[in-house]
């Protein structure tokens, strides 16, 4: 495979969707990683691009989405629930953490675990459903040429740190070493459209006066999601604020660009503004070119994620990009895109290093006592934002205008040299060609056959002790003289209107009956009456099964 040859792609439209009415900074990576895409194979060689998505509203949604960003070539729409017509993907790019689910459907086909290779992506990791997959991964059916891509460093280290955990569990479980076959773990950033984000003099001063802001106004921006508990909590920005006002002399307006879950949360977020004495301007950044605005308008950008949802931080890079300088908290992602003392200031945080100061709330969200929403709510308090910091860097920000264009400018050249999609698509290009090499070796090695998910399986296998005898090709089958209503009768009746798609019709099933004999010494085998009929076996001994079922036909 080379660089030149795209993946498979699954997509849905909750992927990709940056028109919801709840965006989150997955649809909006989503969908750049789509547009990154489209730009770097638009010119490749014409060949259809196989995309699998769920049926319906979302293949029409991401077929929309490909041809309004300019995909040239063809499509191969695949349907999600119908894995054995993907045929040869080489790889197949997953918008999240690659499921046990889909991983299965994969180890069904021709070569199993080596029919193709998966590569995901992360994004928040902090859920159960998420936590719970990447340990399923040690035990999992997956391979060393899958891959999940880790956004940061910081994530790296805690898909790592589950993953040591479970192996160690499973080690002591079976009394055994424990050294699976894991998925190869590279950190490939998240990326921005940097040239989206550029603005002129006018631009700015247009955004300014639309806002009311006066032209010695310091505007501090947020942009993300108005959350409490899974964002960034606003009252370590309000206090800052208020703080670097009164230091600085100069009058800061905070500007927040983003959406309320609910009314009760904008009235806390209202309440927190008040305590710390600081005005707060809103605009809903889920409208078109609210966003861009937004950072044209502003005079440095404030994010302090203080919550474990966030792994990456997209907004200071595309703050970054706008020009602006970054004040962000020294937590996650965030310290590997924003420089300190370079593109803005990172500003310390902590937390107990006591586990068992969350231990109770661990066996809460376990148990069930705790929804998701109050799980990380709680563990938000336990993070703290160094106020006074946050406070002296933006009130130097604040009172040095050659600072502020300085740093700005390090943060446009930073995002262009590593963040811009052309320069992230390139390190996802690599992977995947290093994939189909790992994959190609695979096959070489082993001899990889289908097999099925041990936790479902086959009824036919697994209570094959149930029955008295089975039914086989060998067994034989004849018209049982008693049968009453008849063979289109019984299959007509409304209590076998459910079977339709997997019992034969009426007619066929009249057919089916109607060659055989009346006398058990003439009984064919099954198999001589399915080349009779000129039907599958499979589907003759699951017809055979049936018609003994009601009646129609005896069985020796």
């Amino acid at each position: 495979m080379t660089a030149f040859t795209p993946p498979a792609l699954f997509l849905a439209a909750d992927a990709i969707d940056t028109g919801s009415q709840r965006l989150m900074g997955r649809q909006s990576a989503g969908h750049g990683f789509l547009r990154g895409f489209v730009d770097v194979y638009r010119a490749s060689p014409a060949r259809p691009l196989d995309v699998v998505t769920p049926a319906g509203n979302d293949s029409r949604f991401v077929a929309t989405a490909l041809e309004r960003m300019g995909w040239p070539h063809p499509v191969r729409m695949l349907a999600a629930d119908r894995p054995a017509a993907w045929g040869e993907l080489g790889v197949l790019q997953y918008p999240a953490p690659m499921s046990d689910a889909l991983g299965w459907q994969r180890s069904r086909q021709t070569h199993g675990v080596a029919s193709f290779a998966l590569c995901g992506v992360t994004h928040t990791i902090s859920s159960d459903a998420v936590m719970r997959q990447l340990a399923a991964y040690v035990a999992g059916p997956f391979a060393a040429h899958d891959a999940l891509v880790c956004t940061s460093r910081s994530v790296l280290r805690a898909v790592q740190f589950i993953w040591r955990e479970q192996t160690e569990f499973l080690a002591s479980r079976l009394g055994i070493a424990v050294a699976p076959d894991l998925p190869m773990l590279p950190v490939i950033p998240l990326g921005v459209h940097a040239a989206d984000f550029s603005a002129d003099g006018q631009e700015r001063h247009e955004a300014r006066a639309r806002h009311g802001f006066a032209d010695d106004d310091i505007v501090v921006l947020f942009v993300g999601r108005l959350s409490l508990h899974a964002k960034a909590n606003p009252l370590a920005m309000y206090l800052a604020c208020a703080r670097a006002a009164a230091s600085s002399g100069r009058r800061i307006r905070v500007l927040e660009c983003g959406w309320f879950a609910n009314e009760a949360i904008r009235k806390s977020f209202d309440e927190a503004a008040s305590t710390a004495g600081i005005r707060v301007d809103r605009v809903d950044g889920r409208e078109p070119g609210v966003t861009q605005r937004a950072y044209r308008a502003a005079d440095l950008f404030v994010s302090l994620s203080d919550n474990i949802q966030e792994t990456f931080g997209l907004t200071p890079v595309e703050a970054m990009a706008a020009g602006l300088p970054v004040v962000a908290s020294d937590w996650d992602g965030y310290r590997e895109t924003v420089r300190d003392g370079e593109d803005g200031f990172l500003i310390p945080t902590v937390q107990p290093a006591n586990a068992q100061g969350a231990a109770a709330l661990v066996e809460g969200y376990q148990d069930g006592r705790l929804n998701y929403d109050r799980y990380v709510a709680y563990a938000h308090t336990l993070v703290a934002v160094n106020v006074e910091a946050c406070a002296v860097a933006i009130a130097r920000l604040a009172a040095d205008p050659a600072l502020r264009m300085r740093m700005g400018e390090s943060g446009r050249r930073r995002v262009r040299e590593l963040f811009d999609w052309s320069r992230v698509l390139p390190q996802y290009q690599a992977l995947w060609v290093e994939q189909r090499d790992r994959l190609a070796l695979c096959r070489a090695r082993v001899a990889p056959a289908p097999r099925g998910e041990p936790g479902m399986p086959n009824p036919l296998q697994m209570f094959a002790h149930y029955p008295s005898a089975s039914l086989t090709l060998q067994s034989r089958i004849h018209r049982d003289r008693a049968a009453g209503p008849g063979a289109r009768g019984l299959r007509e009746l409304s209590m076998w209107q459910f079977a339709d798609g997997w019992l034969p019709d009426a007619a066929a099933i009249a057919h089916a009956w109607e060659v055989l004999p009346d006398d058990a010494a003439n009984a064919p085998t099954i198999e001589h009456w399915a080349a009779r009929l000129e039907i599958d076996r499979v589907q003759a001994e699951r017809l055979a099964a049936w018609m003994a079922k009601v009646g129609l036909v005896a069985i020796r």
